[in-house]
């Protein structure tokens, strides 16, 4: 199974757009073995487009702190399921408290009603989403 993390500093970052890159990690739900990690970033840089180049990738899982409406549709038209409400831990305990279903998660930060956060426009080169 692969699943997709947006990383910052070697940590889960909460912000899905404001991220460093995307941890790719393969794992294997049965034995609960990591069998690789692998930082990644668009070409075209880091924004809520990336939700689209992630789903390419052949994800099928995204762990996230926060993620706005925009990239959560486009997970969801592309069969990616999203967890989000993650905390910001370093990436392979996160991948181990996932395979334990250990893992703790509060809300989507960036979703529901009256938040600026899930408004994201398509931006220019080089823009990201703009969370208030």
């Amino acid at each position: 199974m692969k699943i997709c993390i947006p990383t910052s500093e070697g940590k889960l970052c909460g912000h899905f757009g404001h991220c460093d890159s995307f941890t790719f990690a393969e794992i294997n739900p049965e034995t609960k073995e990591i069998l690789s990690i692998e930082e990644r970033i668009p070409e075209e840089g880091i924004s809520c487009q990336s939700a689209s180049w992630i789903s390419e990738q052949g994800v099928s899982k995204v762990l996230a702190g926060g993620m706005g409406g925009r990239p959560m549709m486009m997970f969801a038209q592309n069969g990616v399921e999203v967890v989000a409400g993650c905390p910001e831990l370093e990436i392979k305990e996160l991948l181990e408290q996932y395979m334990a279903n250990s893992l703790e998660t509060g809300i989507n930060t960036c979703g529901g009603e009256g938040h600026d956060h899930a408004h994201c426009h398509h931006h220019g080169e080089g823009h990201h989403c703009h969370h208030g």
